[in-house]
């Protein structure tokens, strides 16, 4: 029944990337993929993550990276239903004979920090290290709630307990959830030969979630919970006196009604949501780097993630009962898609170079809510850096990223297929320190979803990022 599904959205909110990549998956941990996205096949510090294998091409010694990130997002769901105008405290929006409403959700993450370090051995041998937010990645606050919310309290409770149309209801709600997936990496890379290096490694996974939320104070027509339960009352009383005095008729009749009332008052009851989750995982990566001078050539692989969440709750009873995945102790799966990369890099000029990579996530394999999608996800970018001199570099890319939710995409768990633009510099101050700048932006289509009983729901995001960094080297 619908109703299970009340206070799902508060454990799925900020379950997708508020940043770039797939379901679960933060591509960008570097201020240098805000300039240039296509860092897939890069000789540079950021490599680290993005290609490993390639640090064997770095000049020998010690290298680091320090990341300071800041995202912003919105997520608009605009949603009619022939009742919103029914309910006491939002009337909706009247359009050409329809009603409709606008849902927004903001998540802001000011500091992200990510930092990537390596040390090139010798001329066969260099081990990397670095720290990021690999997923998730904000707090996600709904001020006016979700279209899932409204439709189940105006369109189930209000027709299944006031019987009759028209007729008013009203609800109170709060829903906010933060996540993050804390990634610290390890490796090694060697050098087979002069043109080709394997990279062997793995992330731990620090897992962090904490949802907080309450839908209360319920009425239809005016009526509360309590009015409710006080019919409930009465009505048992006067079913336990007809019963006594044999007339099993009224009896019966009077049960009924205490049945209804009661189920009313359960339905209208405050739902209340205190959960926080804790896990941890391990992903194996492994990767490749062919280097033929002016053209680069690499490819990464990271394994599935599995990741096993658990809770530590103060729900209500109700919430427990309809939410069970939710109660205090219980163990939920929120597996990290295995991902594969390919990336080339070209250099035309001595100053000027071409990028591009592919992603694809095999978001199928993995168990989780988050990664219940008909198809797995894929994406492609390309970039481009000219050198200016030799203290300073220009940078832009995009990046296409294709979702493929299906027509089950839900309020509580969606993304939309997205173009991004990148934007950026870098700086060498001097001979061992380099600044990177970047801004991201992320131009997202919409999708609409037709939900039955004259209900519509169209989903879209926005998406920003800005970034600066310090790249040493020793």
């Amino acid at each position: 029944m619908k109703k299970k599904h009340l206070l799902a959205a508060l454990a799925l909110m900020v379950s997708s990337t508020t940043f770039a990549g797939g379901l679960l998956t933060n591509t960008n941990q570097n201020v240098a993929f805000l300039r240039n996205p296509a860092r897939d096949a890069v000789i540079a510090i950021d490599g680290v993550y993005s290609n490993p294998a390639g640090v064997a091409f770095l000049p020998k010694g010690f290298h680091l990276s320090l990341n300071w990130q800041a995202a912003w997002q919105k997520r608009e769901m605009i949603s009619s239903a022939p009742f919103y105008g029914f309910n006491q405290n939002n009337k909706g929006i009247t359009e050409n004979g329809l009603t409709y409403n606008k849902y927004v959700g903001t998540a802001f993450a000011p500091i992200i920090p990510s930092f990537q370090a390596a040390y090139v051995i010798n001329d066969k041998w260099s081990v990397s290290a670095q720290f990021a937010v690999g997923g998730g990645g904000g707090k996600c606050e709904f001020d006016n709630g979700l279209p899932m919310f409204e439709q189940l309290v105006g369109g189930q409770m209000g027709s299944t307990i006031a019987g009759s149309v028209p007729y008013s209801y009203g609800f109170n709600q709060n829903l906010i959830g933060e996540q993050y997936f804390y990634g610290i990496q390890v490796g090694a890379t060697y050098k087979i030969c002069d043109k080709v290096s394997v990279f062997a490694g793995a992330r731990g996974i620090i897992a962090k979630s904490g949802y907080e939320g309450a839908i209360s104070n319920i009425t239809v027509n005016g009526n509360g919970a309590s009015v409710y339960a006080t019919q409930m009352n009465q009505a048992i009383a006067a079913a336990q006196q007809f019963a006594a005095a044999g007339d099993l008729a009224n009896a019966q009749y009077y049960q009924a009604l205490a049945t209804k009332a009661g189920t009313a008052a359960a339905i209208m009851s405050d739902y209340n949501l205190d959960c926080q989750q804790s896990g941890l995982g391990i992903t194996p990566i492994l990767g490749v780097d062919v280097n033929l001078g002016k053209l680069n050539l690499a490819a990464k692989y990271e394994f599935r993630t599995k990741i096993e969440l658990e809770n530590e709750s103060s729900n209500t009873a109700n919430v427990d009962a309809l939410m069970p995945a939710y109660a205090d102790g219980a163990k939920v799966r929120s597996d990290i898609p295995a991902l594969l990369t390919l990336g080339a890099q070209y250099s035309v000029m001595d100053n000027f170079r071409l990028m591009g990579g592919f992603h694809y996530y095999f978001d199928k394999d993995a168990k989780g809510s988050a990664t219940n999608v008909a198809h797995n996800t894929w994406e492609v970018t390309f970039g481009t850096e000219y050198d200016v001199n030799k203290w300073l570099t220009l940078s832009c890319g995009g990046q296409r990223t294709k979702y493929n939710f299906g027509s089950d995409m839900q309020d509580t768990n969606f993304n939309i297929s997205s173009y991004g633009l990148c934007l950026g510099a870098k700086a060498q101050l001097c001979k061992v320190l380099a600044m990177n700048i970047g801004y991201m932006h992320s131009f997202y289509g919409s999708k609409e979803i037709e939900r039955g009983n004259g209900i519509t729901d169209r989903y879209t995001r926005k998406n920003d990022v800005v970034g600066i960094s310090l790249d040493f080297k020793f």
